[in-house]
């Protein structure tokens, strides 16, 4: 398409613009959704048209599940265009450096969860214990628990952490663990 036509398409309809806009960092097509509200099959279905624009750029087309997509550079133009055409101070993009296949892994909901909760060395029981409290809504076992902090294990995601006179390890976050837990925290935020 033809740049005028590009810009023209993408002001035609609000959620075009909402998810251009909403495009901070790598996101996949649900964490989208939740940011702007639009339902994840049509963002899936925008974010499809985006990327076959060359708009979006896909950072892990091996994934199956949890697909981060990207601006392009043809992507920040159109984006910092909107911001202008809107009033809007354009933000620079600033996130840590990770590898966007384990970022795009961690973005499933149980791993999601458990890593946004971690914030020290815990137990299984205590990040339930948390989201008990915290996030009643979320249905995730103890047991749910201990699986995924062996598959952040292997991934260098966490650490376990013996504290003295304490019989069970507790686990932490790895600095890539923060890093992945500040993205995915970001990739909450709204605009």
């Amino acid at each position: 398409m033809q740049d005028n036509n590009v810009n023209k398409w993408i002001k035609s309809k609000e959620r075009r613009q909402k998810i251009l806009m909403a495009i901070k960092q790598p996101l996949t097509a649900k964490q989208i959704g939740k940011k702007t509200g639009i339902p994840a099959d049509t963002c899936s279905y925008v974010v499809a048209k985006f990327t076959a624009m060359g708009l979006f750029t896909c950072l892990n087309p091996e994934a199956r599940n949890s697909r981060l997509y990207w601006l392009t550079e043809t992507g920040f133009m159109y984006q910092k265009r909107l911001c202008d055409d809107s009033n809007i101070i354009c933000k620079y993009h600033d996130f840590p450096s990770v590898n966007w296949g384990t970022y795009g892994w961690s973005c499933y909901n149980h791993r999601s969860i458990v890593i946004k909760t971690l914030n020290g060395p815990m137990q299984p029981a205590e990040i339930k214990k948390i989201l008990r409290v915290h996030k009643p809504n979320v249905k995730i076992s103890a047991n749910n628990i201990r699986d995924v902090i062996k598959l952040l294990l292997a991934k260098g995601i966490v650490q376990p952490v013996k504290i003295c006179k304490k019989a069970h390890l507790r686990y932490e976050l790895t600095d890539l663990g923060n890093k992945l837990k500040q993205l995915l925290i970001k990739s909450e935020s709204i605009f």
